[in-house]
């Protein structure tokens, strides 16, 4: 004959240590929702006036480029400006060579630059960069591969302003 032997279930450290670590990820959770944009790591909190110049674009598309249009970079189609005015549309500048060899500047009837500024919202971090969003670093001399609802460019950043 078989004698069953009534086993205790006994809380043993392993176990312990799962329901810590459970616990650590639901505070971890928590913090990374609720407390994050207390903590200004999303902080929009100033204003920024961008001047941007939009280089060789196929004539007749600067039209897509009109105040209130909104900026988007990346993949995940991060906003960082919308459109306040065009400052200036221009037959496009491009570099030939002559029959010499030599470089020289001309224009392309087909392309135009354009100038504008934008609109976007950031903050200034302790070492005096600008942050669009929060996490997107931008500057003078900045490219970015931009685009909008109907529009994809390279803008370069001329300048930026803080507006009170």
């Amino acid at each position: 004959m078989m004698v069953r032997e009534n086993k205790k279930s006994k809380f043993n450290i392993i176990d312990l240590i799962i329901v810590l670590l459970m616990a650590l990820a639901v505070v971890g959770i928590f913090i990374r929702y609720n407390i994050a944009d207390e903590i200004n790591f999303n902080a929009t909190g100033e204003v920024f006036e961008i001047e941007f110049y939009a280089p060789g674009m196929l004539r007749g598309t600067e039209d897509y480029l009109y105040p209130g249009e909104k900026f988007h970079i990346n993949i995940e189609s991060m906003l960082i400006g919308e459109i306040k005015e065009i400052i200036d549309v221009r037959e496009a500048v491009i570099n030939v060579t002559n029959a010499e060899g030599d470089i020289v500047k001309s224009t392309s009837p087909n392309r135009v630059d354009v100038t504008g500024i934008m609109i976007s919202k950031g903050r200034t971090t302790k070492d005096g960069n600008i942050m669009l969003n929060g996490n997107i670093f931008v500057s003078e001399g900045k490219d970015f591969l931009a685009h909008t609802s109907m529009r994809e460019c390279t803008i370069y950043i001329m300048d930026i302003k803080k507006i009170d």
